[in-house]
């Protein structure tokens, strides 16, 4: 077997929630193909589902290591730092610098822009929330969660 095989393997194995095995197969696609983005994505999505922040970080930060335009990378990169017990304003900028690139790449990545406003909101950036939020309710105007969290920064933050 060739490192699609055990690519292809994996990603059904984690379509089918084996995720036991689709570590096992997701490795040996990346011992065989180690420049591989797709294998290091697939990998942290395994992790991701098993709740292994760290390691799900460090395989998506591989996979965007040798695919920078991996929109999906940054974005679930940004997930497992809001994931995590740490939150702190660093990590948080880390997550809100994935999420930007997101949109950089996909302009119209609404949870991209939502993650993006949700975070400025709480590091106090009420302005960059709105501006995000804005985004997403022009895309979207029924977008609920973006219209509630937009009401809230202005009776609350916004004076």
């Amino acid at each position: 077997m060739d490192y699609k095989d055990y690519l292809n393997q994996g990603i059904q194995e984690t379509n089918e929630g084996k995720f036991d095995e689709a570590l096992h197969s997701l490795s040996r696609a990346v011992g065989l193909k180690p420049d591989d983005a797709l294998s290091y994505f697939s990998l942290a999505i395994v992790y991701h589902n098993m709740n292994e922040l760290i390691s799900a970080f460090d395989n998506y930060s591989k996979a965007i290591e040798y695919k920078p335009d991996m929109v999906d990378a940054y974005f679930n990169r940004a997930q497992t730092i809001l994931q995590s017990e740490n939150k702190s304003d660093i990590r948080l900028n880390m997550a809100l610098s994935d999420l930007q690139k997101a949109v950089e790449l996909d302009p119209k990545f609404i949870d991209a822009l939502y993650y993006s406003a949700v975070i400025q909101k709480k590091l106090g950036d009420y302005n960059g929330a709105l501006e995000n939020l804005d985004k997403v309710l022009a895309i979207d105007p029924n977008a609920v969660y973006s219209r509630a969290l937009k009401k809230l920064i202005l009776q609350k933050y916004i004076k």
